[in-house]
């Protein structure tokens, strides 16, 4: 099916926000995904949803229509201490069903999963992000369900952008609760240049056809708009790299990756490794971005349980 693009012209709004906005939610239109169930305590299945295909019973309790916490109620009764809470950072154009493979892993740990989306306007116009960043870290530091728990950070592709974000627009306190992380998990991360991220925006919401044009209209886009976009990009970028949270990350990556320089990725982690993080890395040759648990099921599994199976056992519960 053919897509619909038009750039409309707002004041104090940027056209390729809007352009890329209006394509992506055409697509999402065209075609729409099976949705992962909203079931209430109960265990029913909201009227009008898809039915839940986890194989466990869950609730989902929305905070907006960006934040969505999932809570395994299997787990409910087992015990009375407050469950880890994972926060999922997903890929951009993700979709709910496709977060279900991320969450069974996290059930399966024992934890809660608490899912924070973004949307391409949050990427091409920063300011919206930071905002976006604010709202999910006064979030986790305001409601009780959340802030009690131990904190577990697992991104995908850009949305470690909305990580860097947060670690940029963190107040003092704020800081003092990302550094409170007991684990760090990242997955194809976009980093190398700013082609690279204009090239895995593009592949996320453009046919194939299409993406050589949107990539170049957004390097032009970042040229013209650079102290509202790169500048922007750069700040989250530099303090990604040189004010780290401090506990231990892993990273799972590809040597064939567009959107992920492994040698810069390498580089970064002998960076933190220097400033005595611990690193661990999981890398293949042939792999694909974002999808790196769909064509390494079994690998990237064992490598995930035995990498937060070992902080869960040598770290103490604390409050946040």
């Amino acid at each position: 099916m053919y897509r619909s693009y038009f750039i409309v012209c707002i004041h104090n709004v940027s056209p390729m926000c809007l352009f890329l906005q209006s394509s992506y939610l055409h697509y999402q239109v065209s075609s729409p995904p099976p949705a992962l169930a909203m079931a209430p305590a109960s265990g029913t299945v909201p009227k009008g949803q898809a039915p839940n295909t986890l194989p466990y019973p869950l609730s989902v309790k929305k905070y907006s229509n960006s934040f969505s916490l999932y809570t395994n109620l299997s787990n409910s009764e087992s015990s009375q201490a407050p469950r880890p809470l994972l926060l999922f950072l997903p890929w951009l154009g993700s979709k709910a069903k496709s977060h279900e493979k991320y969450i069974q892993l996290y059930f399966k740990l024992g934890f809660d999963v608490f899912v924070a989306e973004s949307s391409v306007s949050h990427f091409l116009w920063p300011r919206t992000g930071l905002e976006h960043a604010r709202q999910l870290l006064n979030l986790l530091m305001e409601q009780e369900d959340l802030s009690s728990r131990r904190l577990f950070v697992h991104a995908v592709s850009v949305g470690g952008y909305l990580f860097a974000q947060m670690l940029v627009c963190s107040s003092k306190e704020q800081r003092e609760l990302l550094e409170r992380v007991n684990g760090q998990v990242f997955d194809s991360l976009v980093i190398g240049s700013t082609e690279r991220m204009a090239t895995g925006v593009a592949r996320m919401l453009s046919s194939p056809l299409l993406e050589p044009l949107l990539v170049r209209g957004m390097l032009l886009y970042f040229s013209l708009l650079k102290g509202q976009t790169a500048d922007y990009y750069d700040r989250g970028i530099q303090t990604f790299l040189e004010k780290p949270v401090h506990s231990p990350v892993l990273f799972f990556y590809c040597l064939n990756d567009p959107m992920c320089d492994h040698v810069a990725l390498e580089e970064l982690m002998q960076r933190w490794e220097k400033q005595g993080i611990e690193v661990q890395g999981k890398k293949w040759q042939d792999s694909v971005h974002a999808g790196n648990l769909r064509k390494h099921t079994e690998e990237y599994t064992d490598t995930l349980n035995s990498f937060i199976s070992s902080l869960l056992n040598n770290m103490p519960r604390s409050r946040l």
